[in-house]
């Protein structure tokens, strides 16, 4: 019987001997594809991500980047104020895992993730940082450089890019042009300074076009106004039209490029996929690195961003920021249209410490229908204590 048992126990570890893990459970780009698209499939049927796939007969199980205890709190005020679409996407700067994503429907009472996965939703005044960005690459405009607008600076007319001075005549610098979102003075920025080519490659380096931003994820690709006339290019330029569409998991990516220097860093919300029987990881979230501009030209980003957040349209919700040594920067956006239809209130922004402590990056996307129920600015400042509270504590 002894025999028999040591025997059985010979073959057993000769079977797993003669397993070759390396060949039998890495998979190659094809089946790399298999498992996104089992992903893509679950994902339209239930609108959630699968804890586990099977795919080509092996069981895979897949861990996410998601911490639960800020998704809980984010779940937890979308409750409360029950805007009619709302979506709220968090990365963690340092480590680029997106630790919350999550939307809301208040026709249906329910949390899904369609809405920050889809890119049919108007950028707005948020297009404003790639604007910002590009015209600091090209050492054409700083902080201080001097413009002069007619007319309101929400709008944008063709008789507003002319160069006329009179007596309704105001200037601003361009700091304060960002920070009030100013939309004739970035379209005369971009009508002197920049052409269709340049904003186009800018935006390609900030992941526009980029339909594999976030691994493994059935995201939708954010996409630019195209267009050749000087008009055009200034409503690109301003974000004052409804042809730039980006997805809110692109907003928090933005912001996060801004708080790390000019650096894009793969962002990842499935962390690992690996069998379930052997333990053996099939997949890992990459590291991968892309400066989108310089040093320099982040600073100056960061102070514009700041100084938005200080003194521009994001300035009511942080007036008592009680976390002295965080800094807080962001863009605000509002335009009407998109799908779901509505007015559409953005706020991407992030957080950094000023010994220089990587924070997070929250993009909050609020659709309106007939009325607002909480604004952009006001929800993310309530996701910033909490995280700094209760999460990053000390901080």
């Amino acid at each position: 019987m002894s025999k028999m048992i040591l025997l059985s126990f010979l073959l057993t570890n000769l079977a797993y001997a003669n397993f070759n893990f390396s060949k039998d459970l890495t998979f190659n780009p094809i089946q790399i594809d298999d498992i996104e698209k089992k992903i893509d499939l679950y994902f339209h049927e239930h609108e959630q991500f699968p804890d586990s796939i099977n795919v080509n007969n092996f069981d895979l199980a897949i861990d996410y980047t998601e911490n639960e205890k800020l998704t809980k709190y984010v779940k937890k005020i979308l409750r409360r104020y029950r805007s009619d679409y709302a979506s709220v996407v968090v990365i963690d700067n340092k480590t680029s895992k997106i630790i919350t994503a999550v939307d809301y429907t208040r026709s249906t009472k329910k949390f899904g993730l369609g809405l920050s996965l889809a890119s049919t939703h108007p950028a707005a005044s948020v297009y404003k940082i790639v604007t910002a960005a590009s015209l600091f690459e090209t050492d054409r405009v700083d902080e201080k450089t001097k413009f002069s607008y007619n007319g309101k600076s929400t709008t944008l007319y063709k008789y507003q890019l002319k160069n006329r001075r009179n007596r309704w005549t105001r200037s601003i610098d361009f700091k304060r042009a960002f920070a009030l979102s100013n939309n004739v003075i970035f379209g005369k920025a971009a009508h002197k300074y920049l052409d269709h080519n340049e904003l186009r490659e800018m935006s390609e380096r900030f992941g526009f076009y980029q339909n594999d931003l976030v691994p493994l994820l059935p995201m939708g690709t954010s996409k630019i106004l195209e267009g050749e006339s000087d008009f055009e290019l200034a409503e690109l330029a301003s974000g004052f039209n409804k042809r730039t569409l980006i997805t809110p998991y692109h907003g928090a990516v933005m912001a996060s490029i801004i708080a790390n220097d000019g650096v894009l860093q793969t962002p990842n919300y499935i962390e690992r996929i690996y069998h379930k029987e052997f333990e053996h990881e099939v997949w890992k979230a990459p590291s991968i690195f892309s400066r989108v501009m310089s040093k320099e030209s982040a600073e100056s980003l960061q102070h514009l961003m700041e100084f938005t957040v200080d003194r521009g349209t994001a300035r009511s919700a942080f007036r008592r920021w009680r976390h002295k040594d965080i800094l807080i920067g962001g863009k605000t956006g509002s335009l009407t249209g998109g799908e779901p239809y509505g007015k559409r209130d953005w706020f991407v922004s992030y957080s950094r410490g000023k010994d220089g402590e990587k924070g997070i990056s929250v993009s909050i996307m609020i659709t309106n229908v007939k009325k607002w129920y909480i604004k952009s600015t006001y929800f993310a400042k309530m996701i910033y204590d909490y995280y700094y509270r209760e999460i990053d504590e000390g901080k």
